[in-house]
């Protein structure tokens, strides 16, 4: 139950939802609104004692926002009131980041520029849509539209590489037809509701779709046949998704407490309360905030559970893994984890992470381990990594370089000007070169073509082809190793029989053979996770946080082989070989980089980020030399390496680091970009695509989905298909 309370004027002032006890306010979760005598909202307290002020001009237009500790975000405005610079400083007044804008005498945006002054450029025709942007290394990219003022063309990189993209429009004034660089269509059909009837794509093929009265989809079937359907509960919510292959169903419950959740736990009303699917069964308790504190993971008749509590603020304050191990999360006054600790079965607890500090508004920038080692991780005023470093023997130790333009474009020693690696990028941003960074010397070289297929890698002395059919970007084969796709665009094989991957009825890997032999299956829940690999008895079950994070294997009895500890988007921590608890350095996109044997104080396990940029360099799981291999199979951020495919999963997805490539077209369609097979649009060691569906970059300690090759004029069409 949520309470609100309100001032003489009307105003609200607290925002209250209950507790357990009716008569206190102890155990409540409160928001507090507090006002200027102008009706202007002052300060907002939430719960847990987070608080952020507000201050006005005369104008009542925001030109402070503050928290707690007197960090500020300041907005400096024109007298139209257009915000013309941001800056965040600390309490100590200490610049921390800035940005700037500049606008025309119609209001437009006309330029922007980082922290550096580093500008873009925007110009616009007669109405006032933009006509060509142009950024800090003189590249310009145009754009054209028709008689309603919708996006006709689009040309990125007007000067050189002319990657043009065309737009057609139906009656309802939605998308029809995409044209890409390549000069392929993906065709939109629309019935008079503005519903979509068939996609038809080069790499697809043709999708269908059917819908109940509430616009709800009923059936989708694509090129393969492969038909889901999908049916609804009165509130218009999906309560089963059905395939030609009945094993595969899956069923949603919602409203009513599964028998696994305790007293406390079964506030279920409005909330998914189960899932049944091809895997098992998932259960999911909540408390009466609507927080999830339990949820039962049965696969294959083998339950894992892994509970969740929280502070008064609803953040989370500790969870327990499904063979008891405890993490628990130390916040400051903002919410923020300061530190992290670990509790074995039956164990005491140890500090895993502490004393981590962030940026006013911004990322965390250092914490140190159990043990004393120190990890920092340094910001530029754009609040892009500058360096990371563990000064101890083994440690992380890396420093970046950018362009003006924000592309990567050195990794050297952490304090060290002379770069070790020099990354080179074509004017899409995609990159090109990766070189000695002393002599110059390419040691890894790419090509693409307009669309962002890759047309060859030049790996060590040996330069790879890589061919394509004119009707789509299915890659063909790579120096002459062929490979063959379903009729959706899914990869079969690689080399013949030397690697097949054979599809369920919903579309998803099932299987690995190679050289004609079964060597691995794998389950998936409704969630998309894969859950279950297995040969034979010999089985692995994988669990994921609400996050989508790795949690934890597990062998056929259920007992942990791995788990991770997260911090946030940052693993730090790693339970293996006999569950021994060691720490883990992340880079700065998330991906772990070191893990350090806390007890010997030696790195135990590293990946190189100066080796093969899209991930095909091996891991060295003996670094110390002690004849004792740790396996780790994380890599880029929501990626885990999977030996008997050779591919890394990438949950929704499987990614092939190899060719940078993903095996199956993007599910999101063009949404994620027009290289539908592409990853992370080129620029492997500056954006992530943890679930397989859009590439984004790692700020603030989070994932957030970033189109950099697209225009926003671009995106908005593609996403509206």
């Amino acid at each position: 139950m949520t309470d609100y309370s309100y001032d003489a004027r009307g105003r609200l002032t607290a925002s209250i939802v209950r507790g357990q006890d009716s008569g206190s306010e102890t155990d409540d979760r409160i928001t507090r609104y507090s006002y200027w005598p102008t009706g202007l909202v002052k300060q907002v307290a939430l719960p847990g004692g987070d608080v952020s002020d507000f201050t006005y001009d005369s104008a009542f237009r925001l030109t402070k926002v503050s928290d707690r500790y007197g960090n500020a975000i300041l907005y400096t405005l024109d007298k139209s009131g257009r915000r013309v610079k941001e800056e965040i400083q600390d309490s100590k007044g200490v610049l921390k980041a800035t940005m700037s804008r500049l606008y025309d005498e119609l209001g437009h945006l006309k330029t922007t520029a980082d922290a550096q002054g580093n500008p873009t450029d925007f110009t616009y025709d007669a109405v006032g849509t933009l006509k060509e942007r142009t950024d800090a290394m003189g590249r310009s990219s145009t754009y054209t539209y028709d008689a309603l003022h919708r996006l006709k063309q689009s040309i990125e990189d007007a000067g050189g590489i002319k990657a043009t993209s065309a737009f057609q429009y139906d009656v309802l004034g939605q998308p029809s037809v995409v044209t890409d660089p390549k000069s392929l269509k993906t065709t939109y059909q629309r019935n008079g509701l503005g519903e979509l009837l068939a996609l038809t794509s080069p790499d697809t093929g043709s999708t269908g779709f059917t819908y109940d009265d509430a616009g709800n989809v009923l059936s989708r079937k694509d090129a393969a046949n492969r038909q889901a359907t999908y049916t609804y509960d009165a509130l218009n919510r999906p309560v089963s998704v059905s395939y030609a292959d009945a094993a595969l169903e899956t069923r949603f419950v919602y409203d009513v407490a599964p028998a696994v959740c305790v007293a406390g736990e079964q506030f279920a009303a409005g909330r998914l309360a189960s899932m049944k699917d091809g895997s098992g069964t998932t259960q999911y308790c909540y408390n009466r905030f609507g927080d999830l504190v339990r949820k039962v993971q049965t696969t294959n008749g083998k339950a894992l559970t892994v509970r969740y509590a929280y502070t008064a603020g609803g953040r989370l304050t500790s969870m327990v893994y499904p063979d008891g191990a405890m993490v628990d999360y130390v916040r400051n006054e903002l919410g923020q984890v300061a530190e992290v600790g670990y509790t074995a079965p039956g164990g005491s607890r140890e500090v895993l992470v502490k004393g981590a500090t962030y940026l006013p508004m911004g990322p965390v920038d250092g914490w140190t381990y159990g043990n004393g080692r120190v990890l920092t991780r340094a910001y530029d005023q754009d609040y892009r990594p500058k360096a990371i470093q563990d000064k101890a023997v083994g440690g992380l130790d890396v420093g970046f370089g950018f362009d003006e333009v924000g592309n990567l474009t050195s990794l050297t020693p952490a304090g060290n000007p002379t770069p070790e690696i020099g990354l080179g990028y074509d004017t899409l941003g995609r990159l090109t070169a990766l070189t000695d960074g002393v002599t110059g010397t390419v040691i890894d070289g790419y090509s693409y073509d307009a669309t962002g297929n890759r047309l060859s890698a030049k790996v060590g002395s040996v330069t790879q082809a890589y061919t394509y059919p004119t009707t789509n970007h299915r890659l063909s084969a790579v120096a002459g190793v062929a490979r063959t796709y379903d009729k959706t665009g899914n990869t079969l094989s690689i080399g013949g029989k030397a690697r097949e991957f054979p599809y369920d009825a919903s579309g998803r890997m099932s299987m690995v053979k190679r050289a004609g032999v079964l060597v691995m299956n794998y389950r998936y829940n409704g969630k998309g996770e894969q859950v279950r690999r297995f040969l034979g008895t010999t089985i692995t079950y994988t669990l994921y946080d609400e996050a989508g994070h790795w949690l934890g294997d597990y062998d056929n009895n259920g007992a942990p082989k791995q788990q991770a500890i997260w911090l946030d988007d940052l693993p730090v921590g790693l339970l293996a070989n006999a569950n021994k608890l060691h720490y883990i350095e992340p880079d700065h996109l998330g991906s772990p980089r070191v893990v350090v044997d806390p007890v010997r104080n030696v790195a135990a396990w590293s990946w190189s980020l100066k080796g093969e940029a899209f991930g095909n360099t091996a891991p060295n799981q003996d670094p110390d030399g002690d004849g004792a291999a740790l396996v780790l199979d994380m890599r880029f951020p929501g990626q885990r390496f999977d030996a008997a495919s050779g591919l890394n999963q990438n949950y929704f997805r499987d990614y092939d680091s190899a060719t940078g490539r993903y095996g199956q077209s993007d599910p999101i369609g063009l949404g994620g970009g027009l290289s539908t097979f592409g990853y992370v649009g080129g620029s492997p060691l500056y954006l992530i695509d943890p679930l397989g569906l859009e590439s984004g970059t790692f700020q603030f300690g989070q994932y957030r989905m970033k189109q950099q090759n697209l225009s926003r004029a671009l995106i908005e069409v593609v996403r509206r298909q």
